[in-house]
């Protein structure tokens, strides 16, 4: 199932308010008191069934006396939401739609669309769409307890842990909400007597699949299963350990960003168990919502775990919602799904909350505003964030770039930096300054090294050492210390700096004019004759040394 949007009118301060969703990772930021748990409690409202789930964290019900706009004349609360039903991953729900509205629905899906509105006088009305068809109010009613009834929304509050339960005899254990298959509870339930064994057995795969969770993380942890007692239904209650091959630690024991990253975890995986553990024309896909995963962790592993989820999100097909206040928990490698939320001001006094428009050049709005900068400031990393390598190598614009691509493909046997690592260009050496975003840049990758003009070695070598960057470690400057050289054409063979200079004297000249403009579009004519002219030769190893030792600086780095 995926929630393709919700509107709400007049709720909190969501006066006139609608969000249409991406199909996969969802990121929704925006300062304190901007509107995200409103959403949330939007979603949890029409999916939501927590008084059927013994381990659900508490929620409330929407009441027009706590929950009207409260600047709005006595209007009533309306809100809805809009759902697509797969006949494939939601097969049981899609089936009961269809039967219950006697809709002809398409073989691909369908989409369910909820109206409520909440009176002033306490009366309420429902009202329910299918494949675009008004439903009566009794089949409307029928569609949401059994839409409720589903388990289609699973809900993580990183800020308020809802599985750990105490128990006598053990004292705190996580709740892992197994959902085995009907053949494991009826073993477990014909063979009591063999309950501690039959619970572990049963448990294998979720061990084996949380194992494969955490194994994508650099932090290699494994994780122990084992029963401490009996549950409801498919639900059995289970100890978990955290182990790195040396000591064996209870969940609760471990640093806090490791809990909440591990129960996040935990409830991905009952997402994956929910769809895959029951048969066909049983299955169902929820939604998976996580408020603030971000918490407790440090910046660097809030990278790692925000690409973790987005991966997860694209490669099981799987709708996760999260709100957050990190960058690094925003979907980078798809924008779009970015929602930042910002509350509008009337004399003064915050009121009803709106979307800033993200779409276009306003793509880097929500990172921005996480990392509290001015949003003009990503301009110059517009091409990283298309940049989906694991390693790659920053290089001062497009012709520095085009010197190693070209390099690459001609000269190998002195290109040595692995195939795997990506040549990626930012534009000019202010972009190195900003070290909030480069930071910010550098933990989107496992490995980034980043190469500069020599002549800008000073201005950016203190800038880079206070994030903890070292040189010919993390970075290096191109060029020779040599008047013209401190670049990367400094390196090339003086044949070809000897021919252009000849051929582009009237350019030379101009370099020491005092008019900056002409300086400029002379210096850029110059470098531009300089590459045509070394894509046009071919040059022996000794001619390509300084280039092959810039090459093995870069290259050992990544080794």
């Amino acid at each position: 199932m995926k929630i393709c949007a919700i509107t709400a009118k007049r709720f909190r301060t969501l006066e006139d308010f609608s969000l249409h969703f991406s199909d996969g990772y969802c990121a929704i930021s925006g300062r304190n008191n901007a509107g995200k748990s409103s959403i949330i409690s939007i979603i949890q409202h029409f999916l939501d069934n927590s008084e059927t789930y013994r381990y659900s964290p508490y929620r409330e019900q929407v009441s027009y006396a706590s929950d009207a706009t409260q600047w709005a004349q006595d209007a009533p609360i309306e809100l809805s939401i809009n759902i697509k039903v797969s006949s494939k991953d939601d097969a049981e729900l899609f089936f009961f739609v269809g039967k219950f509205s006697s809709i002809n629905l398409p073989e691909e899906g369908t989409n369910v669309e909820f109206v409520q509105t909440w009176h002033k006088d306490l009366k309420e009305e429902l009202t329910c769409r299918v494949q675009g068809h008004d439903v009566d109010n009794q089949t409307a009613r029928e569609i949401q307890k059994k839409l409720k009834s589903s388990s289609n929304l699973i809900v993580h509050n990183s800020t308020k842990s809802s599985r750990s339960i105490f128990y006598a005899s053990s004292g705190y254990a996580e709740v892992l909400e197994t959902n085995f298959s009907s053949e494991d509870r009826k073993r477990i339930a014909e063979a009591q007597t063999r309950y501690q064994n039959s619970v572990k057995k049963a448990a294998k795969q979720h061990k084996e699949e949380l194992d494969k969770l955490l194994g994508r993380l650099s932090e290699k942890v494994q994780v122990e299963l084992s029963s401490i007692g009996g549950g409801p239904s498919s639900k059995f209650p289970l100890a978990i350990k955290l182990t790195d091959k040396r000591v064996g630690v209870s969940l609760n024991n471990w640093g806090a960003g490791t809990q909440n990253r591990t129960r996040i975890l935990i409830s991905v995986l009952e997402a994956i168990r929910m769809r895959s553990s029951v048969s066909e024309e049983y299955r169902t896909t929820p939604v998976f919502v996580v408020e603030e995963p971000e918490s407790f962790l440090h910046p660097s592993a809030q990278a790692e775990f925000g690409q973790m989820l987005n991966s997860i999100a694209e490669e099981l097909d799987l709708q996760i919602i999260a709100t957050t206040h990190s960058p690094y928990m925003l979907n980078q490698s798809n924008p779009s799904a970015n929602y930042l939320l910002e509350r509008k001001a009337s004399r003064g006094t915050p009121k009803e909350t709106a979307i800033v428009p993200t779409g276009g050049d306003n793509w880097m709005l929500p990172f921005a505003d996480n990392l509290g900068i001015v949003p003009k400031e990503f301009s110059d990393w517009s091409t990283l964030f298309g940049t989906h390598a694991a390693k790659v190598i920053l290089v001062e614009g497009d012709i520095d770039k085009e010197y190693f691509e070209h390099i690459s493909d001609n000269y190998p046997e002195i290109y040595d930096i692995p195939s795997d690592v990506e040549i990626v260009k930012y534009e000019g050496k202010d972009a190195l300054k900003n070290t909030s975003i480069l930071q910010f840049m550098i933990n989107k990758f496992s490995k980034v090294f980043i190469t500069f003009d020599l002549d800008s070695k000073r201005e950016l070598e203190n800038a880079l050492g206070r994030i903890g960057l070292e040189e010919d470690v993390d970075y290096c400057p191109v060029g020779i210390d040599e008047p013209g050289s401190d670049c990367i054409e400094g390196l090339l063979p003086p044949s070809v700096k000897q021919k252009v200079f000849a051929e582009q004297y009237e350019a030379v000249a101009a370099l020491s004019s005092g008019d900056t403009s002409a300086r400029k579009s002379a210096r850029s004519r110059i470098k531009q004759a300089l590459l045509r002219e070394f894509k046009a030769q071919s040059f022996s190893k000794t001619e390509m040394l300084k280039f092959r030792d810039l090459f093995r600086k870069i290259g050992k780095s990544f080794k």
